[in-house]
């Protein structure tokens, strides 16, 4: 099989909610390109274990035997999808805290992404969007491709790939694997900066500078972080680029839809420069409200 994505192993966490249920989906699409799966539930036995420890005469293996047996089924349903999709996956039920649990089963199969629903009912692998996909975004060291809905999964969404560029190792990082898809996919890559304005009007009143002076060298310079980017990634130098006003990730995502692109790029955290083009959580507010497919990348795709 020839391969369409430069992802050999992908780990999806599932809980048999809607957005994972897409994640599965967007992940079999991944597994019909090339790349081999691997399905976990994780089973969070510390609420109960916590509650037992507190309590006197409280026997808890009937609730913790009601987990184990949740996992299971919920591997078994995401594994019956894959293989109704000619795909023979790797399942596995694990006993950890969320997070800590999909991080190391990436580890253990030496997974290269973890693709996720970004909203989940509680359950075995509870709580995806808030302090799970939180969690791993910040901690993990393997890029996270989220979805939302089953809306935008039905192909293979590296045709058309926004990647938003900031002063960054993780922007490097999310430029670099942006260059990866052209060669492995044909990804369209176009490039976004966005300068965020708002302070500059509020501030102008109060120290006497003229804004419209220093918005030019604000653009000025991010049209030159984006060309050093570009350059270290191995883009080419005529890659489209967009340089936009306003806040960040609201204005990341309206042009992802005015380029029509498929997927949007964008590394976690950590700048360099005096100029910070990307404020706060950006990446976790483009994966709360991006209608396509979200792929963040830390500074190391490989965790090295």
């Amino acid at each position: 099989m020839t391969s369409a994505t430069p992802f050999a192993r992908v780990l999806v966490p599932y809980d048999a909610s809607d957005p994972a249920r897409a994640a599965l989906k967007l992940a079999i699409v991944l597994g019909k390109s090339g790349a081999s799966l691997v399905i976990a539930a994780v089973v969070d036995e510390s609420a109960i274990i916590a509650e037992a420890s507190s309590a006197v005469a409280y026997d808890p293996t009937p609730e913790m035997d009601a987990l184990d047996e949740e996992g299971t089924d919920l591997v078994d349903d995401a594994a019956a999808q894959c293989r109704a999709a000619g795909l023979e996956p790797v399942v596995e039920t694990i006993h950890d805290t969320v997070v800590a649990g999909i991080l190391e089963l990436g580890k253990k199969h030496g997974c290269d992404l973890i693709v996720m629903g970004t909203h989940a009912r509680s359950g075995v692998a509870h709580a995806f969007l808030g302090s799970a996909t939180e969690g791993i975004l910040r901690w993990g060291h393997l890029p996270v491709l989220t979805v939302r809905t089953v809306d935008r999964v039905d192909v293979l969404p590296f045709g058309s790939v926004l990647v938003a560029i900031d002063d960054s190792e993780p922007s490097d990082a999310a430029a670099a694997l942006a260059a990866a898809l052209t060669g492995s996919a044909g990804a369209k890559v176009t490039a976004c900066t966005v300068v965020d304005t708002a302070r500059v009007f509020e501030n102008s009143t109060d120290y006497g500078f003229d804004p419209a002076e220093l918005i030019r060298d604000m653009r000025a310079e991010a049209g030159s972080v984006v060309s050093t980017v570009l350059a270290r990634a191995g883009l080419p130098a005529d890659t489209p680029v967009t340089i936009a006003e306003g806040e960040p990730a609201e204005t990341i995502i309206a042009t992802a839809e005015e380029r029509h692109a498929t997927l949007i790029i964008t590394g976690t955290h950590g700048r360099r420069g005096i100029r910070r083009f990307f404020l706060g959580s950006v990446a976790e507010h483009l994966v709360r409200t991006s209608e396509i497919p979200v792929l963040v990348v830390p500074t190391s795709k490989h965790g090295d």
